[in-house]
């Protein structure tokens, strides 16, 4: 009897010792295994209370892989080194060149997590790894694509608009061996391959297609280029997607135009397509912002274009 009596205080203190410090261990910290969170634009804060606060914020790691700066800080913005104490209250905030995404500590029984901006075009997965000295435990974020950036403006730099005169472009090349004793004739097409070819080129950094994807979205967002009218540059309706760095654009030209040359009797002559090409370049600025997050960029460079506007044959002889 005096052996149950003891073990019943025994099992009597140790419940009350766990109901009066937070510090013994409770197993199931978290709702379950796993915890799966979807955070959007329009709903992009999401609290999760623990059932304890004996646990840390142990790591934060994209699902698929890649990288990101991290920075974690206090709750009254003092620098702290990451991960946390169990009881430490912090803030880790995730930072790349298209994920915005804040994990925040407050208090020993909850977590807040905040999605400022996910330009990816697709959903990103967070791994949040939490736990103590017994056990890990995962919470699974999944952070949906947020608003793109929008063009604000383009301003081209008029005052270095170059023309180059006496462009020309070599379009067909045909070598025609006349064997007979009568003349033979043949039917090109100077039009047919012709088309207008444009290039944003930045000399300072390696053009990323996919960087501009990311962040003015798919399809890509035009803007209106120059033409040239009277040797001098307008802004007329001609449009082109900013971020692909090399493109062709329809020429307003007969494509179907038919040309016939003659190839006198036993001559042997190579035909040469040549189009007449109108070139120029200028500088561009191209300004961007978030409309959510206010955030700014600026795209520098120089554009250039060469179309075709007319065309002339050689025939040149063949030895």
């Amino acid at each position: 009897m005096g052996i149950k009596i003891h073990k019943m205080l025994y099992l009597s203190m140790l419940i009350f010792l766990s109901g009066c410090n937070s510090d013994v261990f409770v197993e199931d910290f978290l709702p379950g295994e796993q915890m799966d969170v979807a955070i959007s634009e329009t709903d992009n804060t999401k609290e999760i209370n623990f059932k304890s606060d004996n646990w840390r914020l142990i790591d934060i790691t994209p699902f698929m892989g890649g990288s990101f700066t991290t920075r974690a800080y206090t709750l009254d913005g003092e620098p702290v080194s990451f991960p946390f104490g169990e009881k430490e209250p912090a803030i880790v905030h995730c930072l790349s060149d298209f994920i915005d995404f804040r994990v925040e500590k407050r208090g020993g029984n909850k977590l807040l997590l905040t999605l400022n901006e996910n330009l990816m075009n697709e959903d990103v997965t967070m791994l949040i790894k939490v736990g103590n000295d017994y056990k890990e435990q995962q919470i699974k974020t999944l952070l949906a694509p947020t608003r793109k950036y929008q063009i604000d403006s383009v301003v081209y730099n008029w005052k270095e608009f170059e023309i180059y005169e006496g462009a020309a472009r070599e379009m067909e090349s045909i070598t025609i061996d006349n064997k007979l004793s009568t003349p033979i004739t043949f039917v090109v097409y100077p039009f047919r391959k012709s088309a207008r070819e444009i290039q944003f080129y930045n000399p300072a950094n390696v053009w990323d297609e996919e960087l501009f994807k990311r962040l003015l979205g798919i399809p890509l967002p035009e803007i209106t280029i120059p033409d040239i009218v009277d040797s001098k540059p307008v802004l007329h309706n001609t449009k082109a997607p900013f971020g692909i760095m090399e493109q062709e654009l329809e020429a307003p030209l007969d494509k179907k135009l038919s040309v016939e040359v003659i190839v006198d009797a036993y001559d042997k002559r190579r035909i040469l397509v040549i189009n007449d090409m109108e070139r120029y370049s200028v500088p561009y600025k191209v300004y961007i912002s978030n409309p959510v997050t206010g955030k700014k960029r600026i795209f520098s460079g120089k554009l250039t274009s060469s179309r075709p506007t007319d065309y002339f044959i050689l025939k040149t002889r063949v030895e």
